[in-house]
C-alpha cells in the first residue's frame, strides 16, 4: 500500500490487526468488534491506536470512544459508495475529531481532491502509480468556490 498524507507520499507507521496476529506495541489499527471486546485493556494503552470502520458505521455508537484513537480509517468498499464522505465530514464537524482520518479500500486518484475537502487527511492507495496520480490531482485545484 502507498499512503498520501499532507499532500506527500510517506512511509506508513501503522499496521492492521488481522485475525491471528497479536496487537503490536504501537500504531495498530483495529476494528470495532476488537475494540468492544477489549475496550477495558486497550483504553489505558499509552501507544497510539487506530480504528478501522466500515462506510455504514453509526458514529453515534463510537462518539464517546473517539478520544482513544489517533487515527480513524474509513473503509470504502467500492468507489461509487459515498457514505465514507459523510462519515469523514461528521467526524470533523459534529464530533470535532482532530486525529488522522484515512480513506482506505477502493480509493481512486480522481477522488483525492473531494476526499480531502470533506475531512480526509490521509489516502491509502494500492500502488505507487495511483498515489502519484492522486498527488497530481491534488495539486490541480488550488481554490474552491463552495465551502467544504
Amino acid at each position: 500500500m502507498t499512503l498520501i498524507k499532507d499532500k506527500q507520499i510517506i512511509d506508513d507507521p501503522w499496521c492492521y490487526l488481522s485475525d491471528g496476529h497479536a496487537l503490536k506495541a504501537s500504531h495498530t489499527i483495529i476494528d470495532p468488534d476488537f475494540w468492544h471486546q477489549n475496550k477495558r485493556s486497550l483504553s489505558g494503552a499509552s501507544s497510539p491506536l487506530g480504528l478501522m470502520i466500515p462506510g455504514d458505521q453509526e458514529l453515534a455508537e463510537l462518539a464517546n470512544d473517539l478520544t482513544y484513537f489517533s487515527l480513524i480509517a474509513i473503509h470504502i468498499p467500492t468507489f461509487v459508495d459515498g457514505r465514507a464522505y459523510s462519515l469523514a465530514k461528521l467526524l470533523r464537524e459534529r464530533y470535532h475529531y482532530k486525529g488522522e482520518v484515512r480513506a482506505v479500500g477502493d480509493v481512486l486518484p480522481d477522488q483525492a481532491h473531494y476526499l480531502t475537502r470533506v475531512g480526509f487527511d490521509a489516502l491509502e492507495f494500492t500502488d505507487h502509480p495511483s498515489a502519484s496520480l492522486a498527488l497530481k490531482k491534488l495539486s490541480e485545484l488550488s481554490v474552491c468556490y463552495q465551502p467544504g
